[in-house]
């Protein structure tokens, strides 16, 4: 009897059952993708945002009426960290009574992966109300919870996974006041918003999407209440934003000079050495080469690309046939409409960097199962399609699964370069290597002579060109610790000339020194070197080690830079 129990149910609540199950699974799967290898990298700390507002979180106390001192982002995400190891400390076996550095870089991630696991569950909200066939909701949470960019972004403890969220729960409440302008949904929406403004008063542009549907309502359906609804929400919202950030206002003085600051180097006023990377690139098409393709694996890209472009056209051909859309259009519309202010206002910025993006990853999932929906009558090719779009991701999350690439590159430095070996390295990185492993306590006797030289400035300061001279004559051993310096500076040989030079003898074997190792967390087949700078270097840089192989004097060095002796 009991085997025929689910038999007796009817069957909607037999199918609600196999989704809530379906839906159970991939949000497992995807807070396992974020929750695991939080701890990646530590104790070393190689992300320089994170970083920063780690070291802001420790200096939050009593005494200084809790000023983090820190004004490039919101201070929601740095009151949250602190008050959350804060109460990990009140455990009676833990003895620590302070947030220490590794305690708020270990919370701040943890919140990214928690509401990256969160923003998962909004993708299947906002798809239940694009598509009529629940399991292809299911499908856009299952794509979101493998994309390799969102499962990034959780294992940063920055902005950008908050920012994803927030920007997504308000679309999605956005969507619900379509449906009915209440009370209810205009304070969810507010909610969210604030969230995004506590995080990062540039989050101004996720009203958007509330705006576009509080003026729909009130000039469709002559409802006065819903413009009033939102801009309520949007007040709301501003005075969350501003009282989770209150040193946005009672050091107002810092704070706009922090922002103003901010805002020049994004947009190319201020030119500092980690932004020429985007010198000579173009808009859109940045984006679309640099960072979609490996944030997003090339399956959801592509698939994602073609749902953007199916939905666009559609939405045209409808209102240049009927000259109007009807109400199931409108969800399209919000959705289509939020992607591409967002997109378009920050592609145009002179700093192009992969966070800038991040708050629009989770919408090509949505457009996929779209585009995905046409093939509900194929089921082995839906399948397969699927598949495709889901190992980029699993690839990806391996990199937090393992010891740390540095790690491993300074393990095998310590077993086959012989201590006491002089080596030339860059500069610029937030650690150099070799680490020690504190799991595996070094020799004490073991230690390199390091040079680490400056080639961001090498163009510009003459003395620092005889000094490279000196030391390629005294060095044994050439470290590259990530793609950084040469992979922007072969880019522009006009403008960085001695620079690029360097490099182009360097890689031909003409400078002595030949490629004994490439240490790479990704197979060759899934190298993601020519992203943007920022997508692989903190995480998961290539290392590459050069020994000496011919040695030549400073004369041989000289002609082969065509300088005079």
């Amino acid at each position: 009897m009991l085997l025929n129990w689910g038999r007796g149910l009817p069957m909607k609540l037999r199918n609600l059952k196999k989704s809530n199950f379906g839906l159970i699974v991939i949000m497992l799967l995807a807070a396992f993708l974020r929750l695991g290898g939080l701890s990646w990298g530590l104790p070393y700390h190689f992300h320089p945002d994170e970083w920063n507002m780690a070291a802001a979180i420790i200096r939050i106390s009593w005494e200084n009426r809790f000023n983090p001192g820190f004004f490039a982002y919101g201070q929601l995400p740095l009151y949250l960290t602190c008050l959350s190891a804060w109460l990990y400390n009140q455990i009676p076996w833990i003895k620590l009574s302070f947030v220490n550095l590794a305690e708020a870089i270990f919370f701040l991630r943890f919140w990214s992966a928690l509401v990256g696991s969160g923003s998962v569950y909004l993708v299947f909200l906002i798809a239940q109300k694009l598509v009529k066939n629940k399991r292809f909701s299911l499908l856009a949470a299952l794509l979101a919870a493998f994309t390799p960019g969102l499962i990034q972004i959780s294992h940063f403890g920055t902005t950008e996974s908050l920012l994803a969220f927030a920007f997504l729960g308000v679309v999605y409440f956005s969507l619900m006041i379509l449906e009915k302008a209440s009370f209810k949904n205009f304070f969810g929406a507010s909610v969210f918003l604030g969230i995004a403004l506590g995080t990062k008063i540039s989050a101004l542009i996720f009203f958007f999407p509330l705006a576009l549907v509080s003026f729909f309502k009130f000039f469709k359906s002559k409802q006065a209440r819903a413009l009033l609804g939102g801009l309520s929400a949007f007040g709301l919202a501003l005075g969350f934003g501003l009282l989770t950030s209150p040193y946005l206002i009672f050091d107002f003085i810092e704070s706009k000079r922090i922002v103003f600051y901010e805002t020049q180097v994004a947009i190319g006023q201020i030119l500092v050495f980690y932004t020429r990377q985007f010198f000579k690139t173009t808009p859109i098409l940045f984006q679309l080469q640099k960072i979609f393709p490996y944030a997003l694996g090339w399956p959801i890209f592509i698939l994602g690309l073609l749902g953007f472009l199916v939905i666009a056209f559609g939405l045209i051909k409808r209102l240049i046939k009927n000259k109007s859309l009807t109400s199931g259009h409108f969800p399209l519309l919000v959705v289509l409409s939020s992607f591409l202010v967002y997109f378009l206002s920050q592609s145009f910025l002179f700093c192009k960097w992969t966070r800038f993006m991040a708050p629009v990853f989770a919408f090509f999932p949505l457009f996929a199962v779209l585009f995905l929906s046409r093939f509900k009558k194929t089921p082995v090719f839906l399948g397969l399609l699927v598949t495709l779009a889901l190992i980029p991701g699993l690839i990806f999350s391996s990199i937090y699964f393992r010891p740390d690439i540095r790690l491993t590159a300074s393990e095998w430095i310590y077993q086959n370069i012989p201590s006491g070996a002089k080596v030339l390295s860059e500069s610029g990185n937030v650690i150099d290597i070799p680490i020690a492993d504190p799991n595996q306590p070094l020799n004490s006797n073991y230690s390199l002579s390091m040079a680490s030289f400056d080639f961001y400035h090498l163009d510009d300061n003459p003395k620092l060109f005889s000094q490279l001279l000196k030391q390629l004559g005294e060095a044994e051993y050439l470290f590259i610790p990530s793609r950084r310096i040469f992979a922007n500076h072969l880019r522009l040989p006009l403008e960085y000339p001695k620079t690029a030079q360097y490099y182009q003898l360097l890689f031909s074997g003409k400078l002595g020194f030949k490629l004994i190792k490439e240490i790479s967390p990704l197979p060759a087949f899934f190298s993601d070197e020519k992203a943007e700078e920022t997508w692989s270097v903190f995480d998961h840089p290539v290392i590459r080690i050069y020994q000496k192989s011919l040695q030549l004097t400073k004369e041989e060095y000289e002609r082969l830079f065509k300088v005079s002796p």
